[in-house]
């Protein structure tokens, strides 16, 4: 598993660490909804691969060194699908699917790729969307400077009850100094 997600990041070199931090924040998460110890071990298994599917993606779009156009966009939107076509070969992992499927979903159904809508996006996976922007928001990319926590956690907050789950982002509040604590011993070792 840890191989397969290592692949993907590196075809990427600008999301270095994004699996491993997004897996930190999605258990801070779980630990705080108080999800039951045989989830959360399904859950520290399936977030690693939850952009499996950007393997499929071409370089052209998942390197681009700026903002994606509509065609791109789509393009990239398709890693949800190319990586439940990854993972359905492997037998024993259909547990997973539905991280890698639905951590695209948002709360008032306007995700992808199907859709969904408040509690019928599995829980897992409305834990992996909130680890995984919260990821995105404050890491560095080519085309942008992360924010600072303080200002992605009140973009999760004006977020929450439309992209995500309300539930998850007050519990992410929750563990905010556990957060910031992680993001300051990064910040640290990237110094090094």
């Amino acid at each position: 598993m840890t191989a397969l997600a290592q692949a993907v990041e590196l075809r990427d070199r600008y999301t270095g660490g994004h699996t491993d931090r997004v897996t930190t924040y999605a258990m801070l998460l779980a630990d705080e909804l108080g999800m039951a110890a045989a989830d959360r071990r399904l859950l520290q298994i399936a977030t690693p691969l939850h952009d499996i599917g950007k393997i499929a993606v071409d370089d052209d779009v998942l390197r681009k060194p700026g903002r994606l156009t509509d065609s791109e966009f789509g393009h990239m939107k398709g890693h949800v699908l190319s990586g439940v076509d990854i993972l359905q070969m492997i037998p024993g992992l259909s547990w997973a699917l539905p991280v890698i499927r639905s951590h695209h979903e948002k709360w008032d159904g306007s995700g992808y790729p199907d859709g969904l809508r408040g509690e019928a996006i599995p829980l897992a996976a409305r834990v992996v969307a909130v680890a995984d922007a919260f990821d995105a928001m404050t890491s560095d990319r080519p085309y942008r400077k992360g924010m600072p926590a303080a200002a992605a956690f009140a973009e999760l907050r004006a977020k929450a009850g439309t992209h995500f789950d309300p539930g998850c982002v007050a519990a992410f509040e929750r563990v905010r100094p556990a957060v910031e604590q992680f993001l300051g011993r990064e910040a640290a070792v990237n110094r090094q």
